[in-house]
């Protein structure tokens, strides 16, 4: 499938977006939220590859107030300016924006379910998304800093949780340094408290997998972690 730029409109922010369509019909349509290197090549090859699978995918910026064309690779030089990028995001604007991405594939699909997915601090923005109305489903890989305070709100992501009515997965490596023991054991015990039983609240851990496995243009790309991965969204999907 063929991707293609547009814009959707958060208030009058125009949020320079990756459609990609699906030929076939689908029960689902996903919204996409990139690791700290924007919409860059990866992100619109897996929208692409998705979107193959008959799943529609629009891919969504997380940075349009401050750089709205971000498209990186995966140097040092590039995670840091990402990194600078994802520090004046806010809560609140993760929010309108997810919000107006709703929003707007409800009104081109208007009976599909919609799941959110994201990578790195996309899996962070997803998390925070998951809260809102409408979302059957999320997947948060890798996000980091879900259990630590906002500076912008003084509250952790993860404290969001009460508000999800929603199904969420998350799915992270056991050598993830950015998402340390401390903080994987904080995420199971609050899955745990409030859906005991594991109706609605996934926790997957995968041996030995760094950050950043389901990436292919990552050192740190694991191919068989990202199988699993794959693999748990094709379960949802399918």
């Amino acid at each position: 499938m063929q991707g293609q730029w547009t814009n959707i409109y958060s208030g009058d922010l125009a949020l320079r977006s990756w459609w990609v369509d699906s030929v076939n019909d689908c029960k689902y349509v996903s919204i996409v939220l990139p690791e700290v290197f924007g919409i860059n090549n990866w992100i619109r090859n897996f929208s692409e590859k998705l979107a193959q699978q008959n799943v529609a995918v629009l891919a969504l910026p997380l940075y349009g107030r401050t750089a709205p064309n971000l498209d990186l690779e995966y140097s040092e030089e590039d995670l840091k300016l990402g990194r600078h990028h994802k520090n004046l995001t806010t809560l609140r604007n993760i929010i309108e924006d997810v919000s107006a991405a709703i929003n707007w594939v409800k009104e081109k699909y208007p009976l599909k379910k919609i799941s959110i997915i994201g990578f790195c601090f996309g899996g962070h923005a997803a998390l925070i998304a998951s809260s809102l109305k409408g979302i059957e489903s999320s997947f948060c890989f890798y996000g980091a800093g879900v259990v630590s305070l906002r500076k912008d709100t003084n509250s952790a992501p993860i404290d969001l949780l009460e508000k999800i009515s929603g199904k969420l997965n998350f799915i992270c490596g056991s050598s993830d340094d950015l998402i340390p023991l401390q903080d994987r054991l904080e995420i199971k015990k609050r899955f745990k408290k409030l859906d005991p039983f594991g109706k609605r609240f996934s926790y997957v851990e995968i041996e030995s997998a760094d950050h950043g496995f389901m990436c292919e243009e990552r050192d740190s790309f694991n191919e068989a972690a990202s199988l699993i991965g794959w693999n748990l969204l094709m379960k949802e999907f399918n």
